[in-house]
C-alpha cells in the first residue's frame, strides 16, 4: 500500500447531478457538466464541544475539561461566470424559463420554501504531476454527495464590471445515498496493462460529506444543456446494493 501525495490547485470542470431528499439519484435525473465558474468556497461548520470547569473556593481550577467539539456540515458557496438557467435550476431556487420554441431563455425566481438537492463534482489541477502511462489526464477530484441546494447571492449592475451570479445558502448533509457513484471518475488498475475508468473503488459512507483524491480519469466535457444520468444502479447505497444482490442470489437459487 502507497499514500498519493499530490498538490491540487485552480478549476477544471464542475459537474452538479440532481438528487431527492434522501439523497439518491432518481431514474429521470439530470446532470450538467461546466467550466463556467469562478469560484467554489466551503466552510466547515462546527459544534464546539462543551468546557467544564469548576472552581474551588480559592478560585483555583478543580474541574478543567472540554468534550471534544464535532463536525456539522460544510458550508457551500460558488459564483458562476456567466449564465446558465439549466445549471441555477439543479442548484439554487431559480426556476427555467422556456421561450415559444421550448428553448431555455432564462430564469424566474419565486418565493417560498426551497426544495432542491444535488451532488457536487469538481476536478482540479495538479502541481509538478506527470501523467502515468495509460493515464487520460492527471487531476484531483473532489466529491459532496448530498448538498442542500442554497439561493441567488446578490446582483450587481454597475457600468463598470460584468454581471455575475453566485450561490449562497448551501449545505452539505449526511445521510448520502451516492455509493460509488453512476459515473467511471477514476482508472481501474487491477490489470496494471490494461487500465479501465471505472466508479469509485469503495462506496461512500453515508455520513461522507466530502471526498478529495486524485484521479487520471479525464474530467467531462463542459456543456450547456443538461442530460439524462446514466449508469444511475451504481448510485445505490451500499445497503440498497446488498440488498439487491441477495435478493438476485436467492431468484437464482430458486430458479
Amino acid at each position: 500500500m502507497t499514500t498519493h501525495c499530490f498538490i491540487p490547485l485552480l478549476g477544471k470542470r464542475m459537474r452538479v447531478t440532481e438528487l431527492d431528499s434522501c439523497g439518491v439519484i432518481l431514474p429521470d435525473a439530470e446532470q450538467l457538466s461546466t467550466d463556467g465558474f469562478i469560484t467554489v468556497n466551503l466552510s466547515s461548520e462546527v459544534e464546539d464541544g462543551t468546557e467544564i470547569i469548576v472552581k474551588k473556593a480559592s478560585g483555583a481550577l478543580c474541574v478543567n475539561e472540554r468534550q471534544a467539539s464535532s463536525f456539522k456540515r460544510f458550508n457551500v458557496e460558488m459564483e458562476f461566470c456567466g449564465v446558465n438557467p439549466s445549471l441555477l435550476g439543479i442548484v439554487s431556487n431559480a426556476e427555467p424559463y422556456e421561450d415559444y420554441a421550448g428553448d431555455i431563455a432564462g430564469f424566474t425566481v419565486g418565493e417560498g420554501e426551497l426544495a432542491k438537492w444535488f451532488a457536487l463534482e469538481l476536478w482540479l489541477g495538479m502541481s509538478g504531476n506527470v501523467c502515468a502511462p495509460g493515464a487520460e489526464e492527471a487531476s484531483g477530484y473532489m466529491l459532496l454527495p448530498f448538498v442542500v441546494g442554497g439561493v441567488l447571492g446578490d446582483i450587481a449592475i454597475d457600468g463598470e464590471n460584468a454581471v455575475t451570479f453566485s450561490l449562497t445558502g448551501a449545505v452539505t448533509r449526511g445521510g448520502n445515498g451516492w455509493g460509488v457513484g453512476p459515473y467511471n471518475v477514476v482508472m481501474d488498475n487491477t490489470v496494471p496493462a490494461t487500465p479501465v475508468p471505472a466508479a469509485l473503488p469503495t462506496p461512500l459512507d453515508p455520513f461522507d460529506h466530502l471526498l478529495l483524491i486524485d484521479t487520471s480519469v479525464a474530467p467531462p466535457p463542459e456543456a450547456c444543456d443538461p442530460t439524462a444520468v446514466t449508469g444511475s444502479p451504481l448510485a445505490l447505497s451500499a445497503s440498497a446494493r446488498k440488498a439487491t444482490q441477495k435478493a438476485s442470489d436467492k431468484a437464482l437459487a430458486n430458479a
